[in-house]
């Protein structure tokens, strides 16, 4: 609750809760101060949500949402109310203060939620290096063939997974060294106790989830989810790294599916992400309408 005197109340008073959903829903105005869109929390063809600029509020009378505009962040970011503060705080540019949680559950949920978009961002970047290497050249060449420039592959930051299982793993031991983080980023795969060492043999590869067990994780048997595959990030609608899909570079039926998607996690939910979004939501809003095509290539 933003209460007069904090900060919370300082960035309520500055958003334009119209701007804020905006951003998310197609709004016409309706009235002197109303404005109406297609709700996003249900599926509907008639409008039936609806904005208030002067009362900074928001009302669907198909399925009862309502609130203000922390309310309407929160709920369709799937964050805390600290973190709809914070992320509201940052598209308005109002220095952030030391963000504070009502309970330890809520500060770790949002800890580990910031910590996979890091994560992310951070094998992105290591992804992006490994296309530019000599034995990725067959992505390279992969991707020409497909029509893609220099300039799109740097764009969408397009990057490539060796077919090595251990390189990702060792390259994010050291920056992050908490095995939960690494566990619930989906970016690997992990033996089950009573196998062999991972370190005597490589791991086969296998689909999205290798039939493996997950009560234990020692980090020594953790692999790659993907491997000598061309990998496309996923972001959300702020431009975050926060999921992949990799493309099989393998001709090798057992190389697992052709393309392979991260498992939903605490920052990525299949169903409530479209791709390359961020990039065309702008365009989308301008234009008034949208194409949807089924993968990232089309």
């Amino acid at each position: 609750m933003a209460n007069p005197g904090d900060f919370a109340y300082t960035v309520k008073e500055q958003a334009d809760i119209v701007r804020i959903v905006g951003e998310y829903v197609t709004l016409r105005k309706s009235g002197a101060q109303n404005f109406q869109g297609l709700c996003p929390f249900h599926q509907e063809k008639t409008p039936s949500f609806s904005v208030h600029a002067t009362r900074q509020f928001f009302h669907c009378f198909g399925c009862g949402a309502s609130g203000d505009v922390f309310a309407f962040v929160q709920k369709i970011e799937n964050i805390t109310f600290p973190e709809s503060v914070r992320l509201i705080a940052e598209k308005l540019r109002i220095p952030l203060p030391k963000m504070t949680y009502s309970s330890p559950e809520e500060a770790h949920a949002a800890k580990m939620r910031g910590g996979l978009i890091d994560i992310h961002e951070r094998a992105c970047a290591w992804f992006q290096e490994q296309l530019r290497r000599p034995e990725a050249a067959h992505a390279r060449e992969y991707l020409a063939s497909r029509g893609l420039t220099p300039e799109q592959i740097a764009e969408f930051r397009i990057g490539y997974a060796p077919d090595h299982g251990f390189l990702l793993r060792d390259a994010l031991r050291k920056q992050f060294d908490d095995e939960e983080l690494l566990r619930e980023s989906g970016l690997f795969s992990w033996k089950e106790k009573n196998q062999s060492s991972v370190a005597s043999s490589q791991p086969s590869a296998g689909g999205a989830d290798d039939n493996l067990a997950t009560d234990h994780w020692p980090l020594a048997t953790a692999y790659s989810r993907f491997r000598n595959r061309v990998l496309f990030p996923i972001c959300n609608e702020q431009g975050k790294v926060i999921a992949f899909t990799g493309r099989t570079l393998s001709l090798d039926e057992k190389a697992g599916p052709k393309y392979l998607n991260s498992p939903e996690t605490p920052i990525y939910s299949k169903s409530r992400v479209l791709f390359n979004l961020d990039k065309a939501k702008e365009h989308i809003r301008k234009l008034e309408y949208a194409v949807l095509v089924e993968g990232q290539m089309d």
